[in-house]
């Protein structure tokens, strides 16, 4: 039968792990490159064009589903 070791002395404390990834995440965002207000705005414009043509594509299939549903329930 094997003893449980016991790891207390070297546990790292709770606010020990959480400086550290408060630490280690401050790290990384020093890393990021950021976008300009150009950049953002563009993007922005490229993400509203999607949105409302994935919302007209759903809209059309809608509507020609709608009409072959109702066909066939007459």
């Amino acid at each position: 039968m094997t003893v449980p070791e016991t790891t207390s002395t070297n546990e790292i404390s709770t606010l020990g792990k959480v400086t550290g990834f408060i630490k280690e995440s401050k790290a990384e965002l020093q890393k990021v490159t950021w976008p300009t207000k150009q950049e953002l705005f563009m993007n922005t414009i490229v993400v509203l064009i999607a949105v409302v043509l994935v919302a007209v594509s759903i809209w059309i299939a809608d509507t020609v589903f709608s009409v072959l549903i109702r066909t066939i329930l007459r």
